[in-house]
């Protein structure tokens, strides 16, 4: 039987009997031979059941092979899953989506349009659509190409819920998708993956205090993450103990200095982290001085650096985006005129009510002078009004 005889129209078994004949011819079987038909014919008369798991298994032939009816091929198969028994169905999606996954193959596009046709092929309240999309997220990153996923990646949450998946599968997913995505370098989304598995932990266990301390060590890790008090209400409630390293490291980036933080961290490699507390250290002496002039001497003590240093840390934390200000070179000073906080607490809430009660009265200082400029104003008018009465 040749590829074009290939339908989806037919009944089941004649269906069966056509991508039998068709993955035969694939494998170089004459068509009055064809052991493979043969055992397949065999399995339907004994274990018609197991049937669906093993053409499943089979087709990753197609995806060696150049046909120009493998698309065909494929499409017909899923339609001859989507009619196995209920109690099949599962291990032969499972079986077509780890051919898919991995047979190594060049022909990507292919894999992703199958995986595609199955996941919406299959009921949208279906807990298999986890299978067909994580194989799909398996293929594409094989690919090095996660990054055309980005708008199915924000769906997963509301999907989750529509497929009905177990709690220990969605944490599965969150997980495997998170590192994926920092194999890949997306490493801001594997962050939020990674967040959204810790979310789903109500109390504090081994698991999810470990998954607590795999967030922040991704946090620290991550070039342009500064958000530290961000992550305090997600990770603090899973935290056992907080002289554990993962906690004393989160606590240093949300309050220590550059020296508290030479003298906790000996790796003499580490020059991100450093360059990372440098960076929100910088930061934290702007939102202390605002619009105060700081001065060179002042920024290299801070930082431990040099004062040739400084104009170099001042501009990549204005890069950085975390800080505004302004360098004047000829009198090495810089004046902030904003500056983020790394934590907003009760230090903070005083700092800015000193600043609102400053602005407030230098408001009244300013309207007590035009309140008077305005009565000087009027005495000079009505003077001159009286003057021009009497000479007349």
């Amino acid at each position: 039987m040749s590829a074009a005889t290939i339908s989806v129209q037919s009944t089941s078994d004649a269906q069966i009997d056509d991508l039998a004949f068709y993955i035969s011819r694939l494998r170089g079987e004459s068509e009055d031979d064809a052991p493979y038909v043969k055992e397949i014919q065999t399995l339907m008369k004994s274990d018609k059941n197991s049937v669906y798991t093993q053409l499943a298994k089979d087709v990753s032939i197609l995806l060696t092979k150049n046909d120009r009816e493998v698309e065909h091929a494929f499409n017909l198969t899923i339609v001859i899953l989507l009619g196995a028994p209920e109690q099949v169905l599962p291990e032969a999606v499972k079986a077509l989506t780890s051919s898919l996954s991995n047979t190594e193959s060049t022909k990507t596009s292919l894999k992703q349009k199958i995986l595609l046709n199955l996941y919406n092929a299959l009921p949208t309240t279906s807990a298999l659509r986890y299978d067909a999309f994580l194989a799909l997220v398996n293929v594409t990153a094989q690919a090095d190409d996660l990054s055309s996923l980005t708008g199915q990646l924000a769906n997963v949450d509301s999907w989750v819920k529509q497929w009905g998946i177990d709690l220990a599968t969605e944490r599965q997913l969150y997980q495997h998708v998170s590192e994926k995505l920092d194999q890949a370098g997306e490493k801001k989304a594997s962050l939020d993956f990674l967040l959204k598995k810790l979310s789903t932990y109500q109390t504090q266990d081994d698991a999810s205090t470990e998954c607590a301390n795999q967030v922040i060590t991704r946090a620290v890790a991550l070039d342009t993450y500064f958000s530290f008090e961000d992550l305090v209400p997600c990770v603090q409630p899973h935290i056992k103990d907080p002289n554990a390293p993962a906690a004393k490291l989160l606590d240093l980036y949300l309050n220590g200095n550059v020296q508290a933080y030479q003298a906790a961290i000996t790796d003499q490699d580490d020059a991100a982290g450093l360059r990372k507390i440098r960076l929100l250290s910088l930061a934290s002496l702007g939102s202390e001085n605002l619009a105060r002039e700081l001065t060179y001497g002042e920024i290299s003590t801070a930082l431990a650096i040099s004062e040739d240093e400084v104009e170099m840390w001042v501009i990549d934390v204005i890069r950085a985006g975390l800080v505004e200000a302004k360098l004047d070179q000829l009198n090495k000073t810089v004046i902030v005129h904003r500056s983020i906080y790394r934590v907003f607490g009760k230090d903070q809430w005083r700092q800015l009510s000193e600043r609102l009660n400053t602005w407030k009265n230098s408001l009244n200082d300013i309207l007590a002078v035009i309140g008077n400029a305005k009565l000087m104003t009027s005495a000079v008018v009505v003077e001159d009004k009286s003057e021009g009465v009497k000479t007349h």
